[in-house]
């Protein structure tokens, strides 16, 4: 008697290859067209399923956990708004360069394009925010499609990818063997720096006065801090972190001038302004960085490494195009830099530093506002003395996610995680469960406004049910902040849906089981700080601050470095 083939279903066969693909966690919520995958889990104990509340969640933790590992995160949901709501953290992913997975349901091949229930077009709504988007509809397709998907989206310029799923794709039935692993759309490597290209940022180094350096999110992504480092401490160049560069490099270091660009120190934007030759390190020149684009560095040439061949000379014209692996291309660069002391320009920024320590609100006072109470930055400062700068800080969208930026004192590589590009509020807390799934030995905070914490406040319920221990800080002024500021400085002070009417948090956060308190005295904060440091499990730490801060330096948006402002 012939022995009968082994077989496998197509959600069997997509667990296996995702477990092939060394996924541990996914984030996601069930639901009909899903439903098949979700009945293989039992079969795959490695695959540990982490269900949020809301699908948005799901997709800010698989970016929080890409963003920890460096490996793609995988979300997962069904058809129609289960794959809809999803949306926004994939195109949060694909603007920040994170590499995630999103698998979603589909409804059955044969009822494609009939409005069936809860059918959606997922795949035409992603392409613009995915670099590759899959409908399955043959379930011999599934280990390539899987195997081509986790190669694409941490290959090159990383970023989401999508796989949708069809039910009757998931249920088939098939022979176990003869599958094709082919990846058939490989990504092509960069040439990296040329001969003629090494001379010229050579003799642009060698002439230099006033040098700047941009660290950018590809720093951190390429993991070349050690080569940049490097770079950096034998050219004895100053420099400047981008937002996403931020935890590149110690905030401690000599020649780092701290954060550039909107809300960038004064002494790295006022350098900048100045600046003879910007050499710019995995980054994108958004606006947010470079203000008023023709009036932009106007007297710096540009040397620009970047391995996105699409963003070069897109915003800013490079002096030196430089289309190549940053690691490679930085130890060039180290091999023939020339090392000067360029004592008169560390002093110009010393000069700046002094100027914005004798107007910041921190250094003068108690720390309060005007109406009493705290201060974001003071609240920042002393968790970044606590700490000592070394944990894994997740800040949302807002004024508290710029005073982070500013005021924590980063000093361990990539522990600095928020949504840049898009801006996504709710950003925060699913990102946080995933860093800290990534990172489970180590501490994680949530920094977050009052405005964004209720975006996905739902996930509360995720952190209880999974017993997550992250610290939430919740810095609560009763306004959605940042826009309050722009009201405040550009449409005369009239706060139209910016005043938040809020609950009790803390008392909402011990509905789902969560230990939390609230501080508004300003001696109540170091020892409150301690306890949620030293509590085992989720904590969520609200402060009260002042409703009337400012976040400053600040360079209105499309103006030039010359019109920042440091004063209200």
């Amino acid at each position: 008697m012939a022995r009968r083939k082994k077989t496998i279903t197509g959600a069997e066969l997509m667990c296996r290859s995702l477990v092939e693909e060394g996924v541990t966690y996914l984030f996601g919520y069930t639901g009909g067209a899903i439903m098949p995958v979700y009945d293989a889990f039992p079969k795959f104990p490695r695959l540990r399923h982490v269900m949020v509340r809301h699908e948005q969640a799901a997709a800010f933790a698989a970016q929080g956990m890409a963003r920890a590992t460096g490996r793609p995160g995988v979300c997962i949901a069904t058809s129609g708004p289960g794959a809809t709501n999803l949306m926004t953290g994939i195109a949060d992913a694909h603007m920040d360069s994170v590499p995630i997975i999103a698998l979603t349901g589909q409804v059955s091949t044969s009822v494609i394009g009939t409005d069936a229930f809860q059918e959606s077009d997922i795949i035409g709504m992603l392409v613009p925010v995915t670099k590759q988007s899959y409908i399955l509809d043959d379930p011999y397709e599934i280990p390539r499609v899987v195997k081509e998907a986790f190669y694409l989206a941490n290959t090159g310029r990383k970023g989401p990818v999508n796989i949708d799923l069809p039910k009757d794709i998931s249920n088939a039935v098939i022979p176990d063997d003869g599958f094709d692993t082919t990846i058939r759309y490989p990504v092509a490597s960069p040439p990296g720096i040329r001969k003629d290209q090494l001379e010229h940022v050579r003799k642009l180094m060698a002439s230099a006065e006033r040098p700047v350096v941009f660290v950018g999110h590809g720093v951190i992504q390429a993991e070349a801090q050690g080569e940049v480092r490097r770079f950096l401490e034998r050219s004895k160049m100053p420099f400047s972190c981008t937002l996403h560069g931020i935890s590149a490099l110690p905030a401690d270091h000599p020649q780092y001038l701290g954060m550039m660009g909107m809300h960038g120190t004064v002494e790295a934007n006022r350098a900048i302004e100045r600046a003879d030759l910007i050499i710019a390190l995995g980054m994108r020149f958004d606006d947010r960085v470079t203000g008023k684009l023709d009036e932009y560095a106007r007297d710096a040439d540009v040397i620009h490494v970047e391995h996105d061949p699409s963003e070069i000379n897109k915003n800013v014209e490079a002096t030196v195009a430089i289309y190549s692996d940053l690691k490679s291309a930085v130890v060039e660069m180290t091999k023939v830099v020339e090392p000067k002391p360029y004592k008169e320009w560390f002093a110009f920024a010393a000069e700046n530093r002094k100027y914005w320590e004798s107007l910041d609100p921190v250094n003068r006072g108690n720390g309060l506002g005007n109406g009493g109470n705290l201060l974001m930055a003071s609240v920042i400062r002393k968790l970044s003395e606590l700490t000592d700068g070394r944990d894994n800080v997740v800040a949302d969208v807002g004024q508290h996610q710029m005073f982070t930026a500013r005021y924590y004192r980063f000093d361990r590589f990539n522990t600095w995680f928020n949504s840049g590009g898009l801006g996504s509020m709710g950003f925060s807390v699913p990102a946080a469960m995933g860093v800290k799934f990534a990172r489970p030995a180590e501490r994680v905070w949530v920094i977050v406004g009052d405005g964004s914490f209720q975006m996905n406040i739902q996930e509360l319920g995720t952190i209880m049910e999974q017993n997550i221990d992250i610290k939430i800080l919740l810095l609560n002024n009763n306004f959605l902040g940042m826009v309050r500021q722009w009201q405040d400085l550009f449409h005369g002070s009239r706060f139209v849906g910016t005043p938040v009417k809020n609950p009790d948090f803390i008392a909402l956060a011990k509905a789902y089981g969560i230990s939390g308190e609230r501080v508004v005295d300003g001696k109540e904060l170091e020892p409150a700080l301690r306890r949620a440091m030293k509590h085992k499990g989720a904590y969520l730490l609200e402060v009260v601050t002042d409703m009337e801060e400012m976040i400053l330096p600040m360079i209105p948006a499309g103006s030039r470095f010359s019109d920042m402002r440091v004063t209200r």
